[in-house]
């Protein structure tokens, strides 16, 4: 299952990359689940925001479905630098995100489902989750699009 840990990008696969911040808790596991703090779409080495800006204001649609995928891959990245594989998860059981809206803007499922779709992409069924998004009209780091928060099960 070497696939589920490549992520395709420009038709290429790629590891999922993750660098620990220091003085956060980014995630806990208790038992068999993990619980990861809300990732936005940020580079892992510098912490500079990928995207800022709310979306349907400063960002199209498309952009904030882009923003919400790189928060998958980080996600992902965390997972596998955390588990070491992952085929240590079991599934993605729960998945909440904000999604920073310009004036009048309701389609933040749409913006979600780069989170969702690159997900399920990776990791098939076991990237099918339950979920919860909501706009609002402030984020961390330079106002970013997108944030999102998850938690997984995992295999012993």
């Amino acid at each position: 299952m070497d696939h589920i840990n490549k992520i395709m990008e420009d038709g290429q696969e790629i590891e999922p990359v993750y660098r620990k911040k220091r003085g956060i808790v980014l995630l806990r596991q208790v038992d068999d689940m993990i619980y990861i703090s809300g990732h936005g779409p940020e580079d892992q080495i510098t912490g500079k925001a990928l995207f800022q800006g709310r979306v349907g204001e400063d960002l199209t649609l498309e952009e904030g479905y882009a923003a919400a995928r790189e928060c998958a891959i980080i996600i992902l990245g965390a997972l596998k630098d955390t588990l070491g594989s992952l085929d240590r998860v079991e599934r993605i059981v729960k998945a909440f995100g904000l999604v920073n809206c310009g004036e009048g803007f309701t389609e933040v499922d749409k913006v979600f489902d780069g989170f969702s779709d690159t997900i399920a992409d990776v990791l098939e069924e076991r990237g099918y989750h339950a979920r919860t998004v909501m706009g609002t009209r402030n984020l961390p780091n330079g106002n970013i699009p997108v944030e999102i928060e998850v938690i997984a099960a995992l295999r012993p």
